[in-house]
């Protein structure tokens, strides 16, 4: 059974795959860190080019590619999520200004599959969480559907129990 502790309180941004369209927007956010959901077939590795471009010389932004095949719930049950979160743990660090651009496709269902875990294990109970995951990204909070938050939970009691 694998000891885990809860996630570091981060600045989350939401969004969608960035591109040259977005590039300037999130290169005002000074992000430190590019958070990748996307598979290899949907051309998640051309992401970390664009996520070197989102930082500055003294800040660079770095890339972390979390692959997921898709946001459909069973391939969202298939999904070491244990694993995903415990690689962005480890990427983050230590780092208590880091900011996270957290993106998928359309920035929908895995992004806000895995933004709501995140933020449940950053302390907040389900009612902040959704209303933090609303303020974030409103399209996301509508639209991440009822049975992704529900499986969330499912996914954090497993790993509050040790399971993945």
């Amino acid at each position: 059974m694998q000891d885990f502790t809860p996630f570091p309180k981060v600045q989350l941004t939401l969004g969608p795959r960035p591109g040259k369209k977005s590039l300037l927007r999130l290169q005002e956010l000074r992000l430190t860190h590019c958070c990748t959901l996307l598979s290899e077939r949907e051309g998640a590795p051309a992401i970390e080019k664009i996520s070197a471009r989102l930082g500055t010389e003294d800040q660079p932004c770095s890339w972390i590619w979390l692959p997921m095949e898709g946001g459909n719930l069973e391939v969202l049950r298939q999904t070491d999520i244990l694993s995903l979160v415990t690689s962005l743990k480890a990427a983050i660090g230590d780092a208590s200004d880091a900011h996270v651009y957290l993106h998928c496709s359309a920035g929908i269902h895995r992004t806000g599959f895995l933004a709501y875990i995140l933020l449940r294990l950053m302390g907040y109970d389900p009612a902040a969480a959704l209303a933090a995951l609303a303020a974030l990204r409103a399209v996301t909070a509508d639209q991440v559907g009822d049975e992704r938050i529900t499986l969330a939970e499912e996914v954090l009691v497993n790993l509050n129990s040790g399971s993945s």
